[in-house]
């Protein structure tokens, strides 16, 4: 069986992009990863022990990074992210810029709302979905020794409306997906709880921001260096199409047209 771990990123009202980014590693991996994540947290170079790892009070030095040098903040997020890089997870994610939606213009948004994307947490929830999905199939396929091909999947803690929209379209995709039944639920937990959520935090607060400067680089407040290893993460997330750009959703109605062509000639 394959665990995942995701975590959004500014999913709050008048934000310009949204990304939810995560994981996917089978138990025995996330459970080295847990262990080591911990001993970068107790380390005594540290000024404190946090709690957990938070991507945004490590930048601005709030919460449990209260009154840490620059230094020491840039120090655990290089720790921190060269453990990721090092570790053999499969990194996933979207990302859709607000704009490039809300610019539709109706008979768009009708047309993708009839495949059951009607707001833009359902595009990057969709495809994250999907792709793990999929990844799933492949890595329980050159596994050794075999693996399960189950997927399971726990999100960071998000507002009542979000989650329920969460559940929603999981439910659609479950049903409508070839590979559906290889998914065993969704659930919510406590970052500080769960190390996972901790490093899915970690990509999705930086894949946000690394869009952020592309499409509005005056928005963004990130000034920490995007580790290379960790940058090709990103990268490797554009490059897989998880990005929905105006072009990108223009494609996509043009695409469900096709479909709804497809099905009526049937």
């Amino acid at each position: 069986m394959i665990l995942g771990y995701f975590d959004e990123s500014s999913t709050h009202e008048g934000s310009k992009i949204v990304s939810l980014c995560g994981f996917l590693a089978d138990p025995r991996i996330w459970d080295d990863f847990d262990a080591e994540w911990k001993k970068v947290l107790d380390k005594r170079d540290w000024p404190n022990r946090p709690r957990e790892f938070h991507m945004y009070d490590c930048v601005h030095g709030t919460g449990p990074f209260n009154g840490w040098s620059l230094a020491e903040r840039l120090a655990i997020y290089g720790d921190m992210a060269s453990l990721v890089c090092g570790t053999n997870l499969i990194a996933l994610g979207s990302l859709i810029v607000v704009d490039a939606y809300e610019n539709l213009d109706h008979q768009q948004r009708v047309i993708l709302g009839q495949g059951g994307l009607s707001r833009p947490i359902d595009f990057i929830f969709q495809y994250l979905l999907q792709i793990a999905i999929s990844s799933t199939r492949k890595y329980a396929s050159i596994h050794v020794p075999p693996i399960v091909e189950k997927l399971g999947l726990l999100f960071d803690e998000t507002p009542p409306a979000v989650a329920l929209r969460y559940h929603e379209l999981y439910q659609h995709i479950a049903a409508k997906h070839p590979h559906g039944d290889m998914l065993t639920g969704i659930a919510f937990g406590k970052s500080e709880q769960f190390t996972p959520l901790q490093a899915a935090d970690m990509l999705a607060y930086t894949s946000y921001h690394w869009q952020l400067k592309r499409q509005f680089p005056s928005e963004s407040d990130f000034d920490f260096p995007i580790i290379p290893g960790f940058l090709r993460l990103i990268e490797n997330i554009a490059a897989d199409g998880g990005i929905f750009t105006e072009t990108a959703l223009v494609t996509l109605v043009a695409q469900e047209l096709i479909n709804k062509a497809n099905r009526a000639a049937i």
